[in-house]
């Protein structure tokens, strides 16, 4: 089994729900050939260096996976005739050296998410008590002289 990282880009134009849809098959398509994802990086819509068919956006997603060599061949074919896709790369992690900048990178996207899940679970956390809490009635001076005086 070696080590891999599939960037891809899909097309601006789909909804939130079709491109979590395009990803998920993505997600399939490695994990039927006998991969093992290992991390994802959601990177976002980001601006494209040069527009690819007509479109100067595209969202951005990195799988870290490991698998067999010969099932690479078959998941390039199958990224290359999705249409929704506007391109991809594959990156080969061989040597010690480049294994281990590969978990390295799998450990950072380990610990963004972990990051961002806290996150996003502290705010919903923290407003509820402020909710309930009486609304604190302030005085507000009538006067400048008041103002003044205080």
């Amino acid at each position: 089994m070696r080590h891999y990282e599939n960037l891809v880009i899909v097309k601006p134009t789909l909804t939130e729900e079709e491109i979590q849809a395009k990803l998920a098959e993505i997600a399939e398509i490695i994990t039927s050939n006998g991969g093992e994802i290992i991390a994802r990086d959601d990177m976002g819509m980001r601006k494209l260096a040069y527009p690819i068919d007509k479109n100067a956006r595209g969202y951005y997603h990195v799988f870290y996976y490991t698998i067999d060599p010969a099932s690479i061949m078959e998941i390039e074919r199958r990224f290359r005739i999705n249409e929704e896709l506007l391109r991809f790369v594959t990156m080969k992690f061989d040597t010690k050296r480049e294994v281990k900048a590969w978990t390295d990178l799998v450990e950072a996207t380990n610990k963004r998410a972990k990051a961002s899940a806290k996150t996003v679970e502290a705010p919903a956390a923290t407003e509820a008590p402020a909710a309930e809490e009486a609304p604190v009635a302030t005085e507000v001076p009538a006067t400048t002289e008041e103002v003044v005086a205080s």
